[in-house]
């Protein structure tokens, strides 16, 4: 039998990392054997195991040593193989594809941390650093990271203090007790703006029909959201609310439907568009009040990003798919916290394109939307299953505190 040595370290108890590594050598035929391991005895101090693994052949030791690798596992291993790219966009058959979570790749002996970091990605060496890459962007001749030694993956730990984020998983349940979560969640928002970071909302149109907008143009004014990433639809009838009072027809102030209302928001497009665009009509005076309002006034970044469903669509609105994707990735840098409500299609887009360490909270009304989230690779979204609307009226609250 072959065998290496690999060692792990972190949270790896409460974590669930050591269970997850020995039944990973298991699965994949392997033995091992416990050399050594000491247990952290405070909430800063991690643990350290080092196990003997062994396998029947190479291959199968090279298959289990990778596994290990997304659990943070390490070995005395070779540096990181690398290989060209054959042209603009073909990658090597061999090649690595990243995850979210954070990931170190040996060069030259030493660890080097991938940079902007994502999932669904080639790993390429660029002016001697390791970089996530699309897989689109990567140019003929870069050299791609190949599958195997040399690389780890730092999984996400679960905190031991006391955080809404470490003490939920990402298994979706309405019958959970919404106050405590959502005074969890502006307790962490009010940590992340006191870091610097930035607070990411991902919006989808029910806000506006739901009522949450009045809410959620108060936190914007007051300094709580720093980039706003959405469609055409959410802008829109943000917008059809401000010019009209109705959203999708729908009078907002009695209720029901307007006879005729269905041209509204495209009433509205018109005229945001005539203006010059959603800036234009705020600063024409066009657009008085509302999220976008209050996103123009306070400075705050914005990507509206299209599909083949818009109205219009607003000037605004990025229609080449490939180039909202690049200013989406853009303008989630710095990001410390993500906030996706109400959105199927651009919450899962945008949870593609963040690390692992960027606490996410994810609200819908149904389950579908937190699980397919939670199935797509965004495993450190916590769910919330509620109205949106209650949702921001409620964090409001709690933020105020």
């Amino acid at each position: 039998m072959v065998q290496e040595v690999v060692e792990l370290a972190g949270h790896l108890i409460d974590s669930d990392i050591l269970r997850k590594a020995f039944a990973r050598i298991v699965e994949e035929g392997g033995e091992f054997e416990v050399l050594d391991f000491k247990i952290g005895v405070t909430n800063d101090e991690p643990s350290q195991a080092r196990l003997l693994v062994r396998a029947k052949d190479p291959h199968r030791l090279d298959r289990i040593l990778e596994g290990l690798s997304y659990l943070g596992g390490s070995s005395k291993v070779s540096d990181a193989r690398f290989a060209p790219a054959e042209r603009d966009g073909i990658l090597p058959d061999e090649f690595y594809s990243s995850t979210n979570f954070e990931t170190w790749v040996r060069l030259a002996g030493g660890w080097a941390q991938v940079q902007a970091q994502k999932m669904d990605c080639a790993i390429v060496l660029r002016e001697g650093a390791p970089w996530c890459v699309k897989q689109r962007l990567v140019r003929a001749g870069e050299s791609v990271l190949l599958r195997g030694a040399g690389v780890r993956v730092v999984p996400p730990q679960r905190s031991r203090g006391y955080s809404v984020f470490g003490f939920m998983s990402n298994d979706v349940s309405s019958e959970v007790n919404k106050g405590i979560v959502i005074a969890g969640i502006a307790r962490e928002m009010k940590a992340v703006r006191e870091r610097g970071a930035r607070i990411v909302l991902v919006a989808g149109p029910a806000i506006v029909h739901s009522g949450g907008d009045q809410a959620l143009a108060r936190l914007v004014r007051a300094g709580w959201i720093h980039v706003l990433l959405s469609g055409n639809a959410f802008a829109v009838h943000d917008l059809e609310k401000a010019i009209l009072k109705t959203s999708l027809g729908v009078c907002q102030l009695s209720g029901r439907a307007v006879e005729g209302g269905n041209r509204n928001h495209l009433f509205a497009i018109n005229a945001v568009n005539r203006a010059g665009g959603v800036r234009g009509a705020v600063e024409s005076g066009l657009v008085k009040t509302g999220v976008m309002h209050e996103v123009v006034r306070a400075g705050v970044p914005f990507v509206l990003a299209g599909s083949i469903r818009d109205d219009g669509p607003l000037a605004e609105v990025i229609t080449d798919v490939l180039e909202a994707q690049k200013a989406y990735a853009s303008a989630l840098e710095g990001a410390g916290m993500c906030l996706m409500l109400a959105s199927a299609l651009h919450s899962i887009a945008v949870g593609n394109l963040l690390p692992a360490a960027v606490k996410t909270v994810c609200v819908d009304m149904t389950e579908a939307l937190p699980t397919k989230l939670a199935n797509r690779g965004t495993l450190q979204a916590i769910g919330l299953v509620t109205d949106v609307g209650f949702f921001l009226e409620r964090l409001e609250l709690e933020l105020a505190r």
